[in-house]
């Protein structure tokens, strides 16, 4: 306003003193920051590397999303390997190696989780959790140490929780029963996760010891049948009823064992003798 004001004043001056006045002005609409045509500023997040960085990282998640899970490993290990230190590297990294481990390339899936886990933060627990469930079926006794240290990385409270889950089940399947009860009871303590903590319950209603599970059903009638046809087999037989430890079911079960590879060897008996081929060892 003032230098409207000082312009209007002047206006009959000499063309060089005008001249000065409108130097001196557009020397103020450079200098002062409000003055600034917002589109002459560079915002830090719309570099070309930036940009780039958020469509890699939608066509992943979009593959992700699609259930492409080979499309998606290649997005999730491309991103990872050509931005370094995005924040989201360990995310991809981590996802990648789901999505190997889905496609049956375990090799694949171990050496990107494992690089997931040296990111460190919430990314390593998970990591961790998820290069335990790589083992956990053929080798439990392997993923024990790994969902033990998940759960003591984890930084959200579900991850733990499921840290302390699978730690349980696998010191159960490792024949540990009298160890798998701290885990399985400190996941059933919690209630950040009720699925979770359900199913740490059911675990602790196991006996400490492995049996075969032939069957379990709703009708006494239909359990009662089963096991006469495994008495008749010779095979060990035991039913139990609805009420023991809260179970609504009618369980058959054959046989007791100290060691699973003994249990698995009878699950061959028992669907030879019964022709059940979803008779199964727990825990």
């Amino acid at each position: 306003m003032e230098l409207r004001m000082c312009f209007q004043r002047h206006h009959c001056a000499s063309p060089s003193c005008r001249m000065r006045l409108l130097v001196a002005l557009m020397l103020l609409l450079w200098i002062i920051p409000g003055c600034v045509s917002p589109s002459s500023r560079k915002s830090p997040t719309a570099t070309p590397t930036n940009r780039l960085a958020a469509r890699q990282w939608q066509v992943a998640r979009t593959a992700w999303l699609l259930d492409d899970v080979a499309a998606a490993q290649i997005s999730f290990s491309r991103f990872a390997e050509q931005n370094p230190t995005d924040p989201r590297r360990g995310e991809a990294l981590l996802s990648a190696g789901i999505c190997a481990q889905r496609r049956g390339r375990i090799d694949e899936a171990e050496g990107l989780l494992r690089e997931a886990q040296s990111c460190g933060g919430a990314v390593s627990a998970r990591a961790l959790l998820q290069r335990g469930y790589l083992v956990a079926s053929a080798r439990p006794f392997l993923a024990v140490p790994r969902f033990q240290e998940a759960a003591r990385l984890a930084v959200e409270m579900e991850t733990r929780a499921e840290a302390w889950l699978q730690h349980g089940i696998s010191l159960q399947r490792s024949g540990r029963f009298q160890e798998a009860q701290e885990p399985l009871k400190m996941c059933a303590g919690q209630t950040a996760a009720p699925g979770l903590s359900a199913r740490a319950r059911l675990q602790l209603q196991y006996d400490p010891w492995f049996t075969v599970q032939v069957g379990a059903f709703l009708e006494s009638s239909y359990a009662m049948k089963q096991l006469q046809q495994l008495e008749q087999a010779g095979l060990p037989a035991e039913l139990r009823s609805p009420g023991r430890k809260g179970s609504p079911l009618h369980r058959v079960l054959s046989g007791r064992f100290a060691q699973r590879e003994e249990a698995t060897r009878h699950v061959l008996r028992v669907r030879a003798a019964t022709g059940v081929d979803d008779a199964r060892v727990i825990p």
